[in-house]
This record gives C-alpha cells, structure tokens and sequence, in this order.
C-alpha cells in the first residue's frame, strides 16, 4: 500500500476514526498491531511470516539478553541475532545480485539467478531490529513486552521508507496515548498534504526533466543532462522527504512522535552538514551502530578514513542491491573523509575560513550540492556504464 494513493487515504482515515473513536484507550496499541497486519497484507501476504517471525526471534533474544548476566552469554547472544537478521536481509535482498556477480566474472552462467520478491520494508525492519538487540546489550533497553515490541514493529506509517524509529522514545508514548488537541490535528494535516504535494507534484513531475540521467543516450543534449541533473536531486528529494512527511503525519494523527528525517538538506555547507540533515534516521544509524562499534573518531587517522567508508559503503548497499549504490557510498565516504581531513589540517591554519563569509558559505553550499548531485548519478544509474556516459555528457568539451 503506497502512500499517495485512494487505497492508503482511506486506510488511513477509516484507522484514525476507529482509533480515536471506537477503539478502547487500553486497547490502542492491539489498534496499531492490527491495522498494521492489514497494511502489510497488502504487499505480498506470505511475506508476513517473514516479519513476523524475524521479529519474534528478536524479541526472544532480547528477553533472553535482559535476564542473563553472563557477559559473554550476552554477547554471543548479540552476535547469533544480528547474523541472523544481517542474512535474513542478505538472503531476501542481495542473492541475485551476489549470482549475477558471480556470472559475470566468470563469464559464464554457473550460479543460476534466483527469482526472489524483496519483502516490503525489509531494509527498516531489519535496521530497527538491530537496534533493540545492540541497545539491549548497551543497557539502553531495560525491558521487552511482546504488545509492546509487535506495536513497534508494525507501525504503519514508518513500514515503507521510515523513518527508522528507536525503540525506546517510541514504547514510551504507548503508555500515554490521548487524543491530539484540534492544533495538533490541523498540524498533522497540513504536514500529510505538504507531503502528498512534494511527492505527486513536484516529485513525479520532476521524474521527465530526470529521464537522461536514469536512461541516458543518443536522443539527449548536454544541456538535456544538466537540466536532469538539478531534476533529480529535486526529484529523489521531495520525494523521500514527502514520503517522511505523510509518515510523521499520520504518525501524528495516531498520537505517535516519531524522527524528523530532513532538515533542508541541500543548504548544507559542506558534506558533513548534508548527512546531518539528509535521511537523518538513517545516518544517525550508520553512526552509532556501524562507524562508532568500528571505533568512531578514536582511532588513528587512516583507520578514521577506512571506517568511513565502510560504514558509507554499506549504506549505499542498503539502498539498493547494485554496485552502482556501493559506489555511491563510497563516494559520499571519500566527501567524508576529505572534509575531516579539511576540517582538522586546513581550516584551523586560514583564518577567513574559521569565520566564513556570506559569500564563502554561499560557494561552500553550491560545492557540496554539486558534490552530492555528481554522487546521484550512480545512485540513479542502472549501470556503471550508463553512469559513465551520463558524466562525460555532463562535462563534455562539446
């Protein structure tokens, strides 16, 4: 069930007037249980197993984390359920791709393609999973309750693209749940439709202005491809962003805070500032549990740099089951890496840049949108090859 479509209004509507209405305060979170479960039907029923037994098993680890004190228990515990969760998404999400590789350097068909349906909102699900676990262990998360942990784990408006929710800010609200005053409602409202216009206005509209960048070819001039490529970054930006916009609202409606995941992103000055603001669920959880387990900004300079890229490298392969995604991370890594570099060895030793001007930080926005637009090429990509033609059309002398 997709967002800007009659099916999910309604949906939507039907669960909020129930919710509010009809539905017993104590009963509530059973509500979001269930109207979950029916959102998810709606994809690929048989998929629902997979969720939900994943889940329990999550649970069940956890739980099973909490009452034991043996450290190493824990930790093997730890260990077994993020295995576990890493090849339940490996297995669903990156089979093909990993045959398809295989293939082609072999040049020669020996491992045959497996026709594998991604199940719907596997890259969250999976994410959100990890966390209970690693928080479990962190001492982050003191208790588990099966109502409770269900509720988080099918919660409509964040199951197709978000944001990635924290267990704890969101089991804290189910104790509390109350009508949201007329402000509120009128302020959920206004941020559905804001999203709604983002994705089918502006968004989808943008998605012909894009086309050389995702098919490029003959047809196409230079100016064809620059066009494209400020339409794309407009394009894949209303787009997710409209789609966290209708999930916080809704969300809202529900009486249910979950993140913020944007904050005007491409004012950024620099790309560290972009992935603060951009997807921000998301790079919060590439931080705290992949760069900060490998060690964060303690360890040596050039181990700082390779973490960085790992760490980017596989958020570009969460995105998306291509090397052109691993790539794209990697280029955000490499961004990364040469602004740490920038911040600590060049900016402390030129004065003008510790206090930048209007126009300094007006050239410092305009680089690093250029920078970030240069990396969706290979996130728009369907090739490397297609990617390749799509620069050299880009900066061709003529």
């Amino acid at each position: 069930m997709i967002f800007n479509t009659w099916t999910f209004a309604v949906f939507a509507l039907l669960v909020w007037t129930l919710y509010w209405a009809v539905v017993p305060e104590r009963f509530r979170p059973q509500a979001l249980i269930v109207s979950g479960i029916v959102f998810y039907l709606f994809s690929i029923p048989a998929y629902l197993a997979v969720i939900a037994t994943l889940g329990a098993i999550t649970l069940y680890i956890g739980k099973v984390m909490l009452a034991t004190r043996d450290d190493g228990r824990q930790r093997a515990l730890l260990i077994a359920g993020v295995c576990l969760i890493a090849a339940t998404l490996g297995f669903f999400k990156y089979t093909h791709l990993l045959a398809a590789t295989v293939n082609q350097i072999a040049s020669h068909n020996i491992v045959p393609i497996p026709s594998i349906v991604v199940p719907l909102a596997i890259s969250f699900f999976t994410f959100e999973f990890v966390h209970v676990l690693v928080d479990v262990r962190n001492g982050k998360i003191a208790r588990l309750d099966l109502v409770e942990f269900t509720t988080f784990t099918f919660f409509f408006p964040t199951l197709v693209a978000g944001p990635i929710k924290r267990y704890q800010s969101f089991v804290a609200q189910l104790h509390a749940i109350a009508p949201p005053p007329r402000a509120a409602v009128l302020r959920n409202a206004y941020r559905i439709t804001i999203g709604v216009f983002k994705k089918v206005v502006v968004a989808d509209s943008m998605s012909v202005l894009a086309q050389p960048i995702v098919t490029p070819g003959a047809p196409y001039h230079r100016l064809d491809y620059w066009v494209a490529f400020f339409a794309y970054a407009a394009k894949i930006y209303f787009d997710f962003s409209g789609y966290s916009d209708i999930a916080i609202g809704v969300a809202g409606m529900l009486g249910i805070r979950i993140p913020e995941n944007f904050d005007r992103p491409y004012r950024s000055t620099n790309i560290q500032v972009f992935w603060r603001r951009w997807h921000i669920s998301l790079s919060t959880w590439i931080r705290d549990y992949i760069f900060i387990p490998l060690g964060g900004s303690r360890r040596p300079p050039a181990i700082v740099i390779l973490n960085l890229l790992l760490a980017m490298a596989l958020a570009g392969l969460w995105h998306g089951a291509a090397w052109t995604f691993v790539l794209w991370g990697l280029w955000h890594g490499m961004g990364l890496a040469v602004q740490r570099i920038w911040a600590k060895s060049v900016v402390p030793r030129v004065p003008v840049l510790q206090r930048p001007s209007r126009m300094i930080a007006a050239i410092s926005v305009g680089m690093t949108f250029l920078f970030v637009g240069l990396g969706w090429v290979l996130f728009a990509a369907t090739s490397l090859g297609n990617a390749g033609l799509v620069y050299r059309s880009l900066f061709a002398a003529s």
